[in-house]
């Protein structure tokens, strides 16, 4: 219990210590360095003997890299930004509950369109759970693409949470939505800059592709650093949650090669059209998915049935029928 309450009293010391005195050191390289070990330090402990097979551990890890980036990007690329305390603690967690504005989002179905967004997505995300459960692990295609959509679904949860938020607020407030129907994706830059996981991919536009493209003027260098950045990320969160390390290499290879394919596509700047562009953008997806995916399509009943989605049991929640057959 002690340890539970040390390590976020550490990260909030750490807080008050980089605010106060860190972001005053002249030396970019020292603010680096005095900035960076102390989160990698607390990221470790945070993240040490998390449960295994758990979402709550993925959760953690990844609140605990994000924090750790928004921290480097204020003390290491904008110590001068005028912050308040309050402020510079709060931020760094805008990614848990990311209330904004409605009149700064961009233009917006009606609210109704929220929940029956949500509810479709939370009908298909449940079969597909189902439906894995039902079957054995397999290493294929097939199981890859189950699991792919069921992530994509995944976001209902967050539509649900914005229809909600926009009718207590009378529309004057939302949420940051997570996804925005990634498989309209026609490039592979808009795919992971605007479509899927808006949240971190707003997060490392901000802290990392901005901050490293303004320093050196190398757009280049900026995007394939967030994508190893966000390898890495992922590489920690499949080390927590299956303690496989046969997960490394092919992890860290999905994000490396689709941060140089997405350098291509900017640099050759060709637009093709809209139906090739979709076909050959998911094609890729497709090719490079099993290095990610291809760890949990390996995981067995056991695995899914640790982490059933809410609403997993409700009466009320339409039940497609599952099919006899598993796939592969």
């Amino acid at each position: 219990m002690s340890s539970q309450i040390a390590v976020p009293i550490s990260w909030f010391i750490h807080f008050i210590t980089c605010h106060y005195i860190i972001r005053r050191v002249p030396s970019d390289m020292v603010r680096m360095v005095l900035t960076l070990l102390p989160c990698v330090l607390l990221t470790y402990i945070s993240c040490h003997d998390l449960p295994q097979y758990q979402m709550s551990s993925l959760i953690t890890t990844s609140v605990c890299w994000m924090v750790s980036i928004r921290i480097i990007q204020s003390i290491v690329f904008s110590p001068n930004e005028d912050c308040p305390l309050y402020s510079f603690i709060l931020k760094p967690f805008w990614t848990i509950f990311p209330v904004s504005p409605s009149a700064k989002m961009e233009k917006q179905w009606p609210i109704v369109f929220d929940f029956i967004s949500g509810l479709a997505k939370l009908i298909i995300n449940q079969w597909i759970f189902r439906w894995l459960i039902r079957c054995e692990p397999r290493d294929n295609y097939s199981r890859t693409i189950m699991l792919s959509i069921m992530i994509l679904t995944s976001s209902h949860i967050s539509d649900i949470q914005i229809g909600f938020v926009r009718l207590i607020t009378r529309d004057k407030y939302t949420l940051f939505s997570i996804s925005n129907y990634p498989l309209f994706s026609k490039s592979l830059r808009e795919f992971w800059g605007r479509r899927y996981n808006r949240l971190a991919s707003t997060v490392f536009n901000e802290c990392l592709f901005q901050p490293i493209s303004a320093c050196s003027s190398s757009p280049m260098l900026a995007a394939m650093t967030t994508f190893i950045v966000s390898g890495l990320l992922h590489v920690h969160v499949n080390l927590v949650i299956l303690n496989d390390t046969r997960t490394i290499i092919p992890t860290f290879a999905f994000f490396f090669l689709n941060g140089v394919a997405c350098c291509i596509e900017k640099r050759m700047a060709i637009r093709l059209p809209a139906p090739l562009g979709w076909f050959l953008t998911h094609c890729f997806l497709l090719i490079t998915l099993p290095l990610s995916m291809g760890p949990y399509a390996r995981q067995g009943p056991i695995y899914f049935e640790q982490n059933l989605p809410p609403l997993f049991d409700s009466k009320w929640i339409p039940k497609l029928p599952v099919p006899d057959i598993c796939l592969g």
